[in-house]
C-alpha cells in the first residue's frame, strides 16, 4: 500500500523519503519530506462537504488564535484528493504529543484550551448541514439485543436513569462540537497544549458531550489506578475549564451521567470486539464509579 502513495502525494508536491504507518491507526501515515513531517489520512465514510467544512472550520480557529491540525491544499485548490470512494488529507505535524501521561498541570491546561475552543466553535457559522451527535444512540440499540447476553441485561440497568436523563439533556443548548475529543487528540508539550487534532467529525450537541468524552477517555485509561486518581484527574481538567463559573447547573448535573454514558458504550464496543478480558474489568469499573458518591462530587468545583 505505501509505494502507491507515492503518486498520491504529488498532489501536494510533496516527494516523500520516508512513509511509515502509524501504531494502532492503520488509515494514518507518517509522511517524511525534506525535513518536514506530515500526515496523511485515509478519510472512510466522508464526502466533499464534511472535507471542506473541516477545512474551513480549522481555517477559522487557526485564523482566531488556537493551534489546530489544518488540511493542505493540493495543487488544485483543494483539501482532500478522492480515490474511488476513499478520500485523503495531508496535515502538516503540529508540535507536541497526545495526551498520555495524565499530570495534573496537563489536564489543567487541557481544560482550558477546550473551554477556548467551545467559544470559538460556538461563534463559527457552518457552510453545510452538520449532524447532531446523539450520544446515546449506539449504547440504546446494543442494550436492545434481541438475544439477551449478560452484559445486555447488565446494560439494561442503566435504562431507566438513561431516559430521565435523556430528556433533560435534550433540552441544553446545542453548538457545534469537535466530536471527538479524547485525550490522544488534544497536544502536549511540557506541560503546555500545543494544538487540537482530528476536526473530521464535528457535530452539533451540548457542549460537556466534549467534555465528558475526554473525561471518559481519561478514567478508561487509568481504569487500573487508584479511585483517589481518577477524581483528582476529573476535578484538576474541570478547574481548568473554568467549570464553576463556565457551565450551567444543568450541565454540572448532568454531566457525570454522559460520563458514565460515554464508559459503558466503551464496555459494549470491547464485548463486540471480543475483549472478554476488557468487559470483565469495565464493568466493576463502571458499577464502582455508580456506587460511589465521591465520583459526583468530583464534579462539584
Amino acid at each position: 500500500m505505501i509505494e502507491p502513495l507515492h503518486d498520491l502525494l504529488l498532489n501536494w508536491k510533496v516527494h516523500p523519503s520516508c512513509i511509515e504507518t502509524v501504531d494502532s491507526h492503520p488509515n494514518v501515515y507518517k509522511v517524511k519530506n525534506l525535513g518536514k513531517t506530515y500526515y496523511l489520512k485515509k478519510r472512510f465514510n466522508s464526502s466533499v462537504k464534511m472535507l471542506e467544512e473541516e477545512y474551513l472550520l480549522t481555517t477559522y480557529l487557526q485564523e482566531s488564535g488556537l493551534t489546530v491540525e489544518r488540511p493542505l491544499l493540493t495543487v488544485s485548490h483543494q483539501s482532500y484528493v478522492q480515490q474511488h470512494q476513499d478520500f485523503y488529507s495531508l496535515y502538516p505535524a503540529l508540535e507536541g504529543k497526545p495526551v498520555q501521561v495524565y499530570s495534573l498541570a496537563s489536564l489543567k491546561k487541557a481544560g482550558t484550551y477546550l473551554f477556548q475552543l467551545h467559544g470559538r466553535l460556538k461563534q463559527y457559522v457552518c457552510k453545510y448541514e452538520v449532524e447532531e451527535w446523539k450520544v446515546d444512540t449506539h449504547l440504546r440499540e446494543w442494550i436492545a439485543g434481541q438475544d439477551p447476553t449478560s452484559i445486555e441485561i447488565w446494560g439494561k440497568g442503566f435504562i431507566g436513569r438513561l431516559n430521565e436523563w435523556s430528556f433533560s439533556y435534550s433540552k441544553l443548548p446545542h453548538q457545534l462540537v469537535h466530536g471527538d475529543c479524547h485525550p490522544r487528540n488534544i497536544l502536549i508539550n511540557e506541560e503546555r497544549v500545543t494544538g487540537v487534532i482530528d476536526f473530521e467529525r464535528i457535530r452539533k450537541a451540548p457542549r460537556i458531550a466534549d467534555m465528558g468524552y475526554f473525561i471518559a477517555g481519561i478514567l478508561k485509561d487509568l481504569v487500573q489506578q487508584d479511585k483517589k486518581e481518577h477524581f483528582e484527574c476529573i476535578h484538576t481538567f474541570l478547574a481548568g475549564y473554568h467549570f464553576d463559573a463556565a457551565l450551567t447547573q444543568d450541565e454540572k448535573r448532568l454531566l457525570p451521567f454522559l460520563v458514565i454514558i460515554f464508559l459503558v458504550q466503551y464496555t459494549f464496543f470491547y464485548n463486540q470486539k471480543g475483549y472478554s478480558h476488557l468487559v470483565s474489568t469495565y464493568i466493576p469499573f463502571i458499577n464502582g464509579l455508580v456506587d460511589n458518591g465521591d465520583y459526583e462530587r468530583a464534579f462539584q468545583i
